[in-house]
């Protein structure tokens, strides 16, 4: 159940049939999993508020970049159970990459809730807390460069003739079937346990790249501009940043 300080801040939520909130202990109160979507700056205040509903059943999950599961269990009851998780916004249509790490008070069974309750919304992982940082630069901001990624190539397309609805659409379809022949999809019928081993990517671009052919000329234009390097430092950026916003909430 969602809870907000105002009205009109849950307004949109309504609209989906959602039941809504204004008070924050009694959401914490009534629910087993209570997941912290918030600023990190508004963590020790939101911390202090809920710390007195904090029971020893009640799982508190932080999707916030920067704040550690460490610095949450500190403002929180020694019996508190923490998750921290990273996660990107295509859970809205439960096709999102998620990865979380536990604090020291979560069990087997919490563990295997919070994995199906993550999973309901995307691919689920965890992880060592350590290794969260480069999840927010890869999986966790990556749809921006991919949409970034995306306008360019609609350009390209609308530049050489094509409609902005023409050119968007096979530029998306393009990469959405690129990224399943990485992934590869689940059988007719099967789950995403079902999915084969991850695929490589230099051997898949290389079956694209004909000797002498188009494509491969199209790559080394990439290449030359340096792409991948500008890629790795997007990354390298992002990891930074966080690491900042880390030591700002200590």
């Amino acid at each position: 159940m969602p809870a907000q300080k105002t009205e009109h801040s849950l307004q949109k939520l309504k609209v989906f049939g959602v039941n809504t909130c204004l008070d924050n202990l009694w959401t914490v109160k009534n629910s087993n999993i209570t997941v912290l979507a918030l600023k990190p700056q508004m963590f020790p205040k939101v911390l202090s508020e809920i710390a007195p509903a904090v029971g020893p059943n009640n799982i508190i999950v932080s999707v916030a970049a920067g704040v550690t599961i460490d610095s949450i269990q500190q403002r929180l009851p020694h019996h508190a159970k923490v998750v921290r998780a990273m996660l990107n916004t295509a859970v809205q249509i439960r096709d999102g990459a998620i990865c979380y790490s536990t604090g020291r008070n979560i069990v087997d069974a919490d563990q295997e809730l919070v994995h199906r309750f993550f999973t309901s919304v995307g691919l689920t992982l965890e992880s060592e807390e350590k290794h969260l940082d480069a999840v927010v630069g890869l999986s966790g901001s990556a749809p921006a460069y991919f949409y970034l990624i995306l306008e360019a190539l609609s350009d390209a397309g609308v530049r050489h003739g094509l409609s902005r609805d023409v050119s968007t659409r096979h530029a998306s379809q393009a990469m959405l079937g690129a990224a399943r022949m990485v992934v590869g999809i689940p059988r007719q019928g099967g789950s995403k346990s079902d999915l084969p081993e991850v695929g490589c990517p230099y051997k898949l671009k290389d079956e694209v790249c004909s000797p002498g052919g188009v494509t491969i000329n199209a790559i080394y234009s990439l290449e030359k501009a340096g792409v991948r390097a500008a890629m790795m430092d997007a990354v390298d950026a992002c990891i930074k940043r966080n690491y900042e916003l880390a030591r700002l909430n200590e």
